[in-house]
């Protein structure tokens, strides 16, 4: 498939391309366009004219087209979610219904607050003008849908940059354009893998507002773009970065929730936001969890393709988490941790795609492992004598977006109140949550009130 970028109302086709790889088997899928500066300029040009127009758009203009969007994405749902998880590397069910259903949810969500908007005497509301969204691969179509379609109700012009990891949502996003009926420039969707066009997406003077989703190294860089140009183009700044998300399991290991509890760490490999990334579980209960991981990991296999439902064990996308591992391997070792490993034996053609599943047990407090965002399917298993010290070694983490807990309900809610994120999950995944986290410490930067 080749995949291009959409300024202007209209498909670009470039000289420059890269490729994007089959996740499950390494081998060429698609050939995509990467947009250079001169075609971002092009884009916040056509969306500077487009909000000129947009802005003066009246609230049933702005319904008609959020209702055209919603009709294209519940006619082509299965479509879509199959494009997604191909390119991600994820089950097609799962994308299905935390992917296309969730932005269908939130688009629900943005005709309702848009429907109840009534006019307040002495009070005038004004759209900002163009805003850029730049989104993470991770249940891309998600993501930027909790962004662009509330940017566009509010009257705003918007430019959106797709990941180089999923360009394939760029040709969602042009159905969902062709088939709204929006005036030309008012949605435009941009590939590229050039650092120069993504910077420019931040820096121009024309872009006066950014929502920014992927990792705490990009978005501290977006931040600090954005702080030197603030005196002359103050712009507003929505960022959420990286996740270390913490599972506490305060039962024994029981069909009802390791299952469950265990797609929370494997569907993504550690490398979605709302993956979780250490296991806590009861020293009373340290055995059973271990004879039950040691059972399933060395029981699972790697999943042979979007359909494959029995397996979580699903490819790594990018390079730098295979570059990784060995050296966080290493690392584990040296802070004295014993690991829990999946043994099935990978081909050396699956080990261009896969990494061992692998839990670290017995590892030091005080490792640099419990703090930093790891992208990769290396998690931790902690054990602690009471609930009460869950705390004390789960907020040490850089990051507090989600903490996920399973139990009896009215025994968590001690751990939850004691926990420094900014969303408690009990019960359940924090996938499963429609809308933006409003993530605490790194995790968030002014994404507090995503109305």
């Amino acid at each position: 498939m080749q995949i291009h970028s959409f300024i202007n109302g209209m498909p670009t086709s470039l000289l420059t391309r890269f490729k994007k790889k089959n996740p499950f088997t390494s081998e060429d899928l698609h050939w995509v366009d990467s947009c250079g500066p001169i075609e971002v300029v092009k884009a916040v040009q056509a969306a500077q004219k487009a909000f000129t127009e947009w802005k003066q758009s009246s609230i049933a203009d702005r319904l008609l087209v959020l209702e055209k969007i919603q009709n294209t994405l519940e006619e082509n749902k299965d479509e879509f979610a199959r494009l997604e998880a191909q390119d991600q590397g994820l089950p097609f069910h799962f994308v299905k219904k935390y992917s296309l259903e969730s932005a269908i949810r939130s688009l629900t969500q943005t005709k309702t607050e848009l429907s109840n908007f009534k006019i307040q005497e002495g009070k005038v509301f004004s759209p900002i003008g163009v805003i850029s969204i730049i989104c993470s691969w991770n249940l891309s179509l998600r993501l930027i849908a909790e962004r662009v379609l509330p940017a566009i109700a509010a009257g705003n012009a918007v430019i959106i940059k797709v990941s180089s990891q999923s360009p394939v949502t760029a040709v969602i996003l042009q159905k969902m354009i062709e088939q709204s009926g929006t005036i030309a420039g008012l949605i435009q969707v941009i590939t590229s893998d050039q650092v120069e066009s993504k910077n420019l997406l931040v820096t121009h003077p024309s872009i006066k507002g950014i929502s920014f989703v992927g990792q705490l190294k990009t978005g501290s860089e977006v931040l600090k773009m954005t702080s030197q140009l603030s005196l002359a183009h103050f712009k507003k700044l929505q960022i959420s970065t990286g996740s270390k998300n913490s599972a506490v399991a305060l039962i024994e290991p029981s069909e009802q929730f390791f299952g469950p509890l265990m797609e929370s760490f494997l569907v993504g490999q550690g490398q979605l936001g709302w993956n979780s990334s250490r296991l806590f579980v009861l020293d009373k209960n340290e055995a059973a969890w271990i004879e039950k991981l040691n059972v399933y990991l060395s029981e699972i296999k790697p999943s042979e393709s979007i359909d494959d439902e029995n397996s979580f064990w699903l490819p790594c996308l990018k390079e730098e988490s295979f570059k990784s591992f060995d050296e966080l391997n290493r690392q584990a070792r040296s802070d004295q941790a014993r690991l829990l490993q999946t043994s099935f034996r990978l081909t050396s053609k699956q080990q261009c795609c896969y990494l061992p599943v692998t839990f670290t047990q017995d590892m030091s407090n005080c490792s640099t492992l419990q703090q930093d965002q790891i992208m990769a399917p290396l998690f931790i298993l902690s054990t602690v004598k009471y609930a009460f010290d869950i705390a004390k070694y789960s907020n040490v983490s850089y990051f507090g977006m989600a903490a996920h807990l399973y139990g009896d309900e009215s025994k968590l809610d001690k751990v939850a109140d004691s926990l420094d994120v900014g969303l408690i999950c009990k019960n359940k995944w924090s996938v499963q949550m429609d809308g933006p986290s409003p993530g605490i410490k790194q995790s968030s930067y002014g994404s507090q009130d995503f109305q």
